[in-house]
C-alpha cells in the first residue's frame, strides 16, 4: 500500500478535483495521509491566479519533498499548465500533469513507481511532463462521481463546468483552463443525488465560471417539458429544486459579465436556492472596469444588487475586488469604496493586483506601487469590515435556519442561507453536524453572529 499526501491551493474547483483524485487513488488501494506525514507520493494541485499563488506552489513543493526526499513529487493544476518549463527546472519535481489530464495521474504514478524511473533527489530538468496546448483544452474531463467533501456530511461541491471565455485583461485563468465546456446535466444530477443519499444537506454548484454552464456552441442538456425558456444553469437549479429531501442549493459564484437582471429574477424564485450570491465586482470604477474588460458598468452591478434586495432585503452578497489595478486613480478607488458601502456586502475578498505574464494588463502603463496597493487594501479592508457588520446588524433578532458544520472549542458553527457564520454555545456538543437548526441571531460575534437555538 503506497501512502499519498495532497496539498491543494486555490479555488473550489481545485479542491473538488483533488477530492476526485483521492477517491481514485483510494480505489486503487492507496492510503491518503496528511501532508505533514512522510509519504511515497506527494501531489501538489497548484494555483496561478496571482504571482503569490505561484510562489506558494513552489514553497509547498519544496516543503513536502523535504518530508521524504525519495518520494515521487507530482505537480498539477493551473501553475503546472502555464509554467511547466519553469517547474521542470525544479530539482524536487518528478511528474508534471496539466489541466484536463488530471484523471490520468493515478495510472501515471503507478507506472512510475513500478518502473522506478522518477528522478533522484538533487537532479533537475528530468521531470516527465504532459501538458496540453491551449487549443487542445477541449472536452469536459470526466473524473467520476465525487462523493466526499471538505465538510463531512454537511456541504458538498459539485463541479458543473470547466473553462472561461471572458478574457478579463488581468486574468490568466482562461489560458490555464481553456475554452468553456460543460458537464452533462444527467451526470451533475447523478452526483448530487449520490451526495444527498449519503446525508449531505447543501449542494454547492461550482466551476471556473459557473454562469457559463451550457453556453458553448453545440451543447445540449436535453430540455424537459417546461424547460424551454431555461438556460443551462437554470435547468440544473430547476431539476435539483424538484428533488425530494430537506437540503439547500448554493451557487459558488456568478459573473455580472454573464448574468443580467432577468436571469437573476428567475433563479431567485427557487425555494431550495440559498439567498446568497457571490457576485464578483472587481472594481467600483467604470473606467477600471472597462480597462479590465469586464463588460458591465457599476450601475449594471447595482441593478442586480437591487433586484436581489427587492426579493429579500437581507439577501447575502459577497464579492471579489482588486486594488491597485494599472491606472487606478484615487478617484477610481473612492468609487470602489462607495460601491462597497452601497452594496452592503456580507464579505469582500480583497486582492492586490498581480501582473501576470501573457495577459493584456501586463503591458499596461501606470503600474501602481506596492506601497499604494497596501494602503488601498488596508482602507478597503476597514470599509469592508464596517459594511459587513452593518449587514450582520440588519439580521439581528431575526430567525434563520443554519446548517451545523463543525465544533470550534465550545461553539457549534454553521452558516445561514444568506451566508452569515453563526456561533452557538454548545459545551456539551449536542448539536449534530449536518443538521438544520432554527436560530435567532442575537449579537455580532467575531466574523459573524452569536446565535441561540429556537425550540420548535
Amino acid at each position: 500500500m503506497i501512502r499519498i499526501a495532497f496539498h491543494t491551493l486555490g479555488c473550489k474547483v481545485n479542491q473538488y478535483e483533488s477530492e476526485a483524485l483521492m477517491e481514485a487513488f483510494s480505489a486503487k488501494g492507496a492510503k491518503i495521509v496528511p501532508e505533514t506525514e512522510p509519504a511515497d507520493v506527494y501531489v501538489v494541485n497548484t494555483c496561478s491566479v496571482t504571482s503569490i499563488a505561484d510562489r506558494k506552489s513552489r514553497q509547498f513543493i519544496r516543503r513536502m519533498k523535504k518530508s521524504n526526499p525519495h518520494a515521487l513529487m507530482v505537480v498539477t493544476g493551473c501553475y503546472a499548465q502555464v509554467s511547466a518549463e519553469e517547474l521542470a527546472e525544479m530539482p524536487d519535481v518528478d511528474l508534471i500533469i496539466g489541466n484536463n489530464l488530471k484523471s490520468e495521474i493515478p495510472d501515471r504514478v503507478y507506472q512510475l513507481l513500478e518502473k522506478q524511473e522518477h528522478q533522484e533527489a538533487g537532479e533537475s530538468g528530468n521531470a516527465e511532463t504532459e501538458v496540453l496546448a491551449y487549443r487542445d483544452l477541449q472536452g469536459y474531463e470526466d473524473m467520476g462521481i465525487v462523493t466526499s467533501s471538505e465538510s463531512d456530511m454537511s456541504r458538498a461541491y459539485v463541479k458543473i463546468q470547466e473553462g472561461c471565455n471572458r478574457f478579463c485583461s488581468y486574468c490568466l485563468i482562461p489560458y490555464a483552463r481553456g475554452i468553456v465546456r460543460s458537464r452533462p446535466l444527467e451526470e451533475v444530477l447523478e452526483e448530487a443525488k449520490m451526495l444527498l443519499s449519503k446525508g449531505f444537506r447543501e449542494i454547492v454548484l461550482t466551476g471556473i465560471n459557473t454562469a457559463l454552464y451550457g453556453t458553448e456552441q453545440g451543447f445540449d442538456f436535453q430540455r424537459l417539458p417546461g424547460e424551454e425558456n431555461l438556460n443551462g444553469l437554470e435547468a440544473i437549479i430547476h431539476r435539483l429544486d424538484a428533488l425530494r429531501g430537506d437540503f439547500r442549493i448554493r451557487l459558488s459564484s456568478l459573473e455580472p459579465t454573464v448574468v443580467d437582471i432577468e436571469h437573476i429574477e428567475r433563479i431567485v424564485q427557487y425555494d431550495k436556492l440559498c439567498h446568497h450570491l457571490h457576485l464578483s465586482l472587481q472594481s467600483g470604477s467604470d473606467a477600471i472596469l472597462d480597462s479590465m474588460n469586464r463588460h458591465y458598468t457599476r450601475d449594471d452591478y447595482f441593478k442586480i444588487v437591487k433586484a436581489l434586495r427587492d426579493f429579500d432585503p437581507n439577501y447575502g452578497i459577497t464579492t471579489d475586488i482588486i486594488v491597485g489595478f494599472p491606472g487606478e486613480t484615487e478617484e477610481d478607488f473612492r468609487d470602489t469604496l462607495e460601491a462597497v458601502e452601497r452594496s452592503n456586502f456580507g464579505k469582500v475578498h480583497i486582492f492586490r493586483y498581480s501582473s501576470r505574464k501573457g495577459t493584456k494588463a501586463a503591458g499596461f502603463k501606470d503600474m501602481i506601487s506596492g506601497k499604494v496597493k497596501s494602503q488601498r487594501a488596508g482602507a478597503l479592508e476597514s470599509k469592508a469590515q464596517v459594511v459587513a457588520e452593518n449587514f450582520y446588524r440588519s439580521n439581528l433578532n431575526l430567525e434563520h435556519r443554519i446548517l451545523m458544520e463543525r465544533h470550534e472549542d465550545t461553539m457549534a458553527t454553521g452558516y445561514t442561507g444568506n451566508y452569515i457564520k453563526v456561533y452557538i454555545p454548545d459545551e456539551e456538543q449536542n448539536l449534530r453536524q449536518g443538521e438544520f437548526y432554527s436560530v435567532r441571531l442575537v449579537e455580532i460575534y467575531q466574523d459573524g453572529c452569536l446565535g441561540e437555538i429556537i425550540e420548535k
